[in-house]
């Protein structure tokens, strides 16, 4: 691997294995015997031990290995759970005892430090490793010494790591590499063979990768990646539930020796780059039949996305598909795809697309096609919303979440005016619906013509209609201070101040107002939807609470939000 390359990067082994008190013995040998300590502490059932033990003190566990052999082992089965590899003297001795266990033949293999190590992570930099602190560690030392060519104590230690992991840890649950270090074939093959992860035609037994890697400029060592991160991604394609890649990682897959790769278990991955589909592998004739992607996000910056998945066509297994925003996406390059897919039962697009293609192409899909959907996101890009649209997304019937908006989607401008009377008319008949959203709304309001109360600067000019008095939403002590300052009654305050004091409270004043104004319309849409919990209108976050005669919108949040939170998505 290029050096700098993969900065990090966790292997997950979802089984659970018990606390390794007693380890399980290599293939081929026999089980180890019940516990031969008279320690009151293993009179307790194994699976009440295994779960005490990791809540031992580390000041009594070093008491508790004085004890005898199986209270040693137990110590060592908490102290070891999990080794963290460095270059540190400490490291190198705990990597000096697992090779000296190898070439040891013991009867009693309950006595070994390899089968408590549970986690692994590795983190190599300084202090700096050289033949003279080898020295110090036969096994080590002599592995230096067996090395070909001009190898140093680094290699030597990588090759250590290597053997170790492929003899030494029969109980690995995670691997995880965060050094900058140049791996080796050797290791990496070690990695992908070892025995926690490893059972049978040199695949990974995991469930869950997570690669994040920063490219180098050059391009053969960038080429060497290539192939070491297609072996990852083939090895662990039988099993793998869930895939993170991470900055740009994804640029390697233009090799076209990824395109075999089937992920037939990858229930939700998220496509932040170009290529990703090379992963999938959709276009493996056998991926019709096994593929299992029930989610996908993507974000399409050229057509080289678009053309695959036009390609690949209808996905059987996918519920929801998410179109993020890139500026410089060609907006119908996905729609194929789109239509290819009417059985999904979530849709997202947001980026806004001009209202011919929502007219022509995606208001088409939602009327005859896509019967199934119970969450919409679309964005026009338009300072409107046409009605006929409205009203054929308040005939889908199933919808449970609604997320609309229009106009600008970027800055403080916010030019979609929005029309609550309309909305309220056309979505009337989505009773199951749940959440609604309007983000980047904004409201027109009247004031003197030299006063700028435009829709695009709504949320920045914060100016009250003509026939309200700002000072009618001031708060008592607000009043009485304004009313002081501008009578005079603080001789050295200067008029700039006072001033800036009542710019400051007709903004206090207009966002009283407008918060007001959000509740009135958030209750407005509850009583329409009987079961509407949670909503987002003028930036504000609201969930809705019932009574028996009445309902209520509370809003969640102290300031407004231009973007609705995480639990609205």
């Amino acid at each position: 691997m290029c050096d700098g390359l993969l900065t990090h990067w966790r292997l997950l082994n979802s089984r659970f294995y018990p606390l390794n008190i007693v380890p399980s013995p290599k293939k081929g040998t026999k089980r180890a015997g019940r516990f031969k300590s008279l320690f009151p502490l293993f009179r307790l059932p194994v699976e009440v031990l295994q779960d005490v033990a990791p809540h031992i003190p580390s000041s009594d566990l070093e008491t508790l290995a004085l004890v005898d052999r199986d209270c040693r082992q137990l110590a060592r089965s908490v102290q070891f759970f999990n080794v963290k590899f460095t270059f540190s003297d400490v490291s190198l001795g705990i990597l000096e005892s697992l090779l000296a266990e190898m070439h040891e033949t013991r009867n009693d293999s309950t006595q070994a430090l390899g089968p408590c190590i549970r986690h692994v992570t590795v983190d190599i930099g300084s202090p700096l490793l050289t033949e003279t602190r080898l020295a110090h560690f036969p096994n080590l030392a002599a592995l230096y010494k067996q090395l070909p060519g001009s190898r140093g104590a680094q290699d030597a230690y990588l090759q250590a790591l290597a053997i170790v992991l492929n003899n030494s840890l029969p109980n690995l649950e995670s691997f995880n590499w965060q050094s900058r270090v140049k791996i080796p074939p050797e290791l990496m093959h070690s990695i992908t063979s070892s025995s926690a992860t490893s059972y049978r035609d040199q695949s990974w037994s995991i469930e869950s990768l997570v690669l994040d890697v920063e490219w180098m400029l050059d391009l053969e060592e960038c080429a060497t990646a290539t192939t070491i991160m297609t072996d990852m991604l083939r090895a662990v394609s039988p099993n793998a539930a869930d895939l993170v890649l991470e900055r740009d990682t994804i640029t390697f897959l233009t090799n076209p020796l990824v395109g075999k790769l089937l992920l037939s278990r990858v229930f939700e991955i998220y496509a932040w780059m170009r290529c990703l589909w090379g992963i999938l592998a959709f276009s493996h004739p056998s991926c019709h039949q096994t593929s299992r992607v029930c989610s996908l996000e993507v974000s399409s910056s050229d057509h080289a996305t678009a053309k695959f998945l036009v390609h690949r066509g209808h996905l059987q297994s996918m519920e929801s598909f998410s179109w993020i925003n890139q500026p410089n996406a060609v907006e119908e390059d996905l729609i194929p795809f789109i239509e290819a897919n009417p059985q999904i039962h979530s849709l997202s697009i947001g980026r806004p697309l001009p209202p011919t293609i929502i007219d022509t192409r995606i208001i088409p899909l939602l009327k005859f096609d896509f019967i199934n959907l119970t969450s919409l996101h679309l964005v026009w890009d338009s300072t409107s919303i046409p009605e006929t649209s409205l009203s054929v997304i308040g005939n889908l019937h199933r919808l449970r979440k609604l997320w609309i908006s229009a106009g600008s989607q970027l800055g403080w401008c916010n030019s979609w005016k929005i029309e609550h009377e309309v909305l309220l008319d056309t979505l009337r008949s989505l009773q199951q619906l749940e959440c609604l959203m309007f983000s980047r709304d904004s409201y027109e309001v009247h004031n003197h013509p030299l006063v700028d109360s435009s829709v695009e600067r709504y949320y920045v000019n914060s100016i009250l209609p003509c026939n309200i008095d700002f000072q009618d939403y001031l708060m008592p002590d607000e009043r009485a201070l304004l009313n002081k300052v501008f009578n005079l009654a603080y001789v050295d305050t200067s008029f700039d101040q006072a001033l800036s004091l009542q710019r400051k409270l007709r903004k206090a004043a207009w966002e009283r107002w407008h918060r007001q104004k959000m509740i009135k319309l958030a209750k407005a849409y509850a009583q329409t939807f009987s079961q509407l919990k949670r909503c987002y209108i003028g930036q504000y976050p609201m969930r809705v609470e019932r009574y028996e005669l009445e309902v209520d919108a509370i809003i969640e949040t102290s300031f407004r939000e231009e973007h609705p939170t995480a639990i609205y998505y």
